[in-house]
């Protein structure tokens, strides 16, 4: 049996069931599915067994096209879901089964509109400032003894990072629903609410390393921990309500951030260098009781290595 159902701004406001097939779809009253749309053929398309045991469909002829996605097509085989559209009119087509009913998955209800109050917003934005302020109090500079205005410091960067969050929303959430998403504020904060602990969590990831791996490791994790987390964040902000399998869309849009940061890092390192901006290769924090001090120099030793790498580039200089 087969479903198709009409949309509108991608909200089906109409659903037919055909239990067998040629399903015929135009404006003429002949047809098995009939479309008021004037961009729509009299006969426009045709629904059909297709010889593999899926479905086809096929344009018959309709001035204004069948596309399926972005391109204009003949005819298209598939199983299990379509979205077409014929003229401007916009159908989905599912093969649906009479079987026993199937229960519903975690997944499934996730999916669903659900309706917030003001206490869900306000309980995501405290997650997510709660995530922020913590990735603020675990680095070392935090505890310095030389900073005397800490709870000043964590006011401030709240307010600053709520106003931020807000516009961030904003701008998300008009993004999605130009890409046509029924989606509302309250998933995106939920988003932020959850992916924003990779923050944390990487800074947490890289202070450990330090004492744990080598130096050349540990400094690889402190520069692509959050370059990942950041990917991580955007590509799972991208599939946001997204209908349908998302590994494979998740997968490329997390390799199209990863290119883009790439790109990013390599110009700042270039104009760097040609800016003569020395690099930081050190990195200063306290021995704890349990990882020790890890691979600590003194700082004579490490002034002497500066000393002598700076006459080795005044040399090459000259």
């Amino acid at each position: 049996m087969l479903v198709v159902r009409v949309l509108r701004d991608g909200l089906v406001v109409r659903e037919e069931l055909f239990r067998a097939t040629p399903v015929s779809i135009g404006r003429s009253q002949s047809c098995h599915l009939v479309l008021t749309d004037p961009s729509v053929s009299r006969e426009h398309a045709r629904i059909d067994r297709d010889p593999e045991g899926g479905y086809v469909i096929v344009d018959a002829s309709g001035t204004n096209g069948l596309y399926a996605g972005p391109k204009r097509v003949a005819s298209e085989r598939f199983s299990g879901r379509l979205r077409a559209r014929l003229g401007l009119t916009e159908i989905e087509i599912e093969e649906v089964s009479a079987e026993a009913t199937q229960p519903i998955s975690l997944e499934d209800l996730h999916r669903l509109d659900q309706r917030r109050t003001p206490i869900t917003w306000a309980k995501y934005i405290v997650i997510t400032l709660a995530a922020l302020v913590l990735e603020t109090i675990i680095e070392p500079e935090f505890w310095s003894p030389w900073n005397s205005q800490r709870v000043v410091g964590v006011v401030w960067q709240s307010m600053m990072a709520f106003v931020a969050m807000l516009v961030c929303a904003s701008i998300l959430l008009g993004l999605l629903k130009a890409a046509s998403r029924k989606v509302r504020m309250a998933d995106v904060l939920n988003h932020f609410a959850v992916y924003v602990w990779l923050a944390p969590l990487s800074t947490a990831i890289s202070l450990l390393a330090y004492y744990l791996l080598s130096d050349g490791l540990a400094a690889s994790l402190r520069s692509w921990l959050p370059s990942l987390a950041a990917v991580a964040f955007m590509t799972q902000a991208a599939a946001i309500r997204r209908p349908g399998p998302n590994h494979a869309f998740r997968w490329r849009w997390a390799a199209a951030f990863l290119l883009i940061l790439i790109g990013i890092d390599f110009t700042r390192a270039y104009a760097a260098r040609k800016m003569g901006q020395p690099e930081v290769d050190h990195t200063m924090q306290a021995p704890i009781p349990v990882f020790g001090a890890g691979p600590a120099v003194s700082f004579e030793e490490y002034g002497v290595s500066a000393e002598a790498a700076g006459k080795r580039s005044e040399a090459e200089v000259r």
